[in-house]
Parts: C-alpha cells; sequence; structure tokens
C-alpha cells in the first residue's frame, strides 16, 4: 500500500473524529424548574422532557442557581429558601419582606428580584442578601406585575410582564429604570387578560432565552417576544426556570480539550508520521 494511501486513510479517519466530535458537542440545554405541585423538576429545554426530583414543600415563585452551582427559590409570601438540586428539600433562609417575588435571577454573583406590585404600582428590583434575604432597592420601572426575570447582562434583564399588554416581554436598564416593550410572548391562542400563563423565563448557555407557560408548553423566545414552540413537557404549570449551568457552570466539569482540537491535532500528528515514513523510505512511492 503506498504511504500516500495510508496517510489519506489516517487523515480521514481523524476528519470523521471531528465530524462525530463536533455534534457531540452540542449539548442540550437543562434548567431547573418548579410547578404548582410544589415539586422541583429537571427540563431538558431543547427535547422539552422534565425529570422530577423532589418534593420542595414550598409553592416557589421563584428560581435561581448561582454562578457557584447553589439554587435559591422565593414563594408568594417573600420568604427565601436554599434549595437541594439532589431531592428539592428547601431551607429558609429569612423573610424578604417583598410579599410575591416572583422574577428571581443571578447579577452576577448578586441575586436579584422583583416585588410583584399586584396593585399596580412601579415594580422594584432588589438585591436579596442568600445569607440573610435582606433586599436592598436597585431600580424602579412603570411595568408590572413581573411574573419571571431572566439577566441579559449585568445592566440589563427581560422580564414577563402583564403590561403593557398582559404577558409583554419587556426590556430593564438596572441603572436607570428606563425599559421597553420588545413584544408579546406566546399565548397558545388563548385569552391571557389576567392570566399568568408564562411565569418562568431564562437564558441557556447557548444564549437562547427559554420560557415554559401554564400548560406545560417548552419554547424558544425571540428577541420580539414571539415564541417556538420546542415540545410540551406534560402538562406541568410552571411557576419558574432556571438554567443548571447559566454563565459560569454549576456544577464545573473537569477541564478537557475542545473536541475540534483533538481532532485537529490528530491530523497534525498523523500528518507528520506520514512525512516521516515518506523520508525513510528514500521518498519511494512504495512503502
Amino acid at each position: 500500500m503506498r504511504i500516500s494511501t495510508k496517510l489519506t486513510i489516517a487523515m480521514s479517519l481523524a476528519a470523521g473524529v471531528l465530524y462525530v466530535s463536533s455534534g457531540s458537542a452540542a449539548a442540550d440545554q437543562i434548567g431547573y424548574a418548579v410547578d404548582d405541585t410544589l415539586n422541583l423538576f429537571s427540563v431538558d429545554l431543547t427535547t422539552a422532557t422534565a425529570t422530577p426530583i423532589g418534593y420542595t414543600g414550598q409553592l416557589l415563585e421563584g428560581l435561581a442557581v448561582s454562578p457557584t452551582g447553589s439554587l435559591f427559590g422565593t414563594d408568594d409570601y417573600g420568604n427565601l429558601y436554599s434549595v437541594s438540586k439532589t431531592t428539592g428539600a428547601t431551607t429558609l433562609i429569612g423573610y424578604t419582606g417583598l410579599g410575591d417575588v416572583e422574577g428571581l435571577s443571578f447579577r452576577g454573583s448578586t441575586l436579584i428580584g422583583t416585588d410583584f406590585s399586584g396593585s399596580g404600582g412601579p415594580t422594584t428590583v432588589y438585591s436579596i442578601s442568600t445569607t440573610n434575604a435582606v433586599p436592598t432597592a436597585i431600580t424602579s420601572f412603570q411595568q408590572g406585575p413581573v411574573r419571571a426575570m431572566a439577566t441579559v447582562n449585568t445592566n440589563t434583564v427581560d422580564v414577563a410582564s402583564d403590561s403593557p399588554v398582559s404577558q409583554s416581554l419587556v426590556q430593564v436598564n438596572l441603572l436607570t429604570g428606563a425599559n421597553f416593550n420588545l413584544g408579546q410572548l406566546p399565548t397558545n391562542g388563548l385569552s391571557v387578560t389576567g392570566t399568568d400563563l408564562i411565569s418562568a423565563l431564562n437564558f441557556g448557555t447557548d444564549g437562547t432565552l427559554y420560557a415554559l407557560d401554564a400548560l406545560g408548553n417548552d419554547y424558544i423566545i425571540s428577541s420580539n417576544g414571539a415564541g417556538t414552540l420546542v415540545g410540551n413537557t406534560g402538562g406541568q404549570d410552571w411557576l419558574d426556570l432556571t438554567m443548571a449551568s447559566f454563565g459560569v457552570p454549576a456544577d464545573p466539569p473537569a477541564p478537557v480539550p475542545e473536541p475540534n482540537s483533538v481532532a485537529l491535532l490528530m491530523i497534525a500528528a498523523l500528518g507528520l508520521m506520514g512525512v516521516r515514513a515518506w523520508h525513510k523510505s528514500g521518498g519511494s512511492p512504495r512503502s
């Protein structure tokens, strides 16, 4: 067999590794979510598959995972809890005094939440201590009540709001309180006046905004609020969603080389081996 033929076969195999590695590198988007049965779930948002984790014992309206992987929840009274990712069990941290906190997220390492403002007043975003639940006001804006919140960047959040149109996607500047209605969130063809259909919202590690509604539907949300249905998770009335690996991975894996890098190194090594073999044979066209 010619050396060039051997090298061609070897490089083809390496290219196959590159192709397979590239395909396997795209992981499903996994989140934690809570529903009205007081249960914590792991939800694969790529396939719209929900797996029960355990009973929380609390009606958690807000859910957020920290950059280090700790899971927190808030209930409809304003209590803050730590939540076990393995059993769903909750431990009371303290009382925020904010009433119903449905918008909950992390702004870097700082937990932030919104009051519900159900009486029609401004909605306020607070930083909330994960040690004692003490809130500190950050900014207020005239769009609410807020059903869910997702962090866009350090200074910006997206919220699912009941105004200006019920189930609106509103973007809020945390420095100034300036806000802009991006568009209406998916309503599943139903009247949503006074109805809480989407109260679970979060960005995936792929930068995609995902939402879960009160009928168990899993959506990808575009920049104008429009939704693309991924599927139905089983009819759950979802109350909030947080990504399991948002920003900094919640459960950091051991560092490994990128699959594409591994395949490219294999190709380079095989090419070098082929050149050496060619030289050893004195440049002969045969092995």
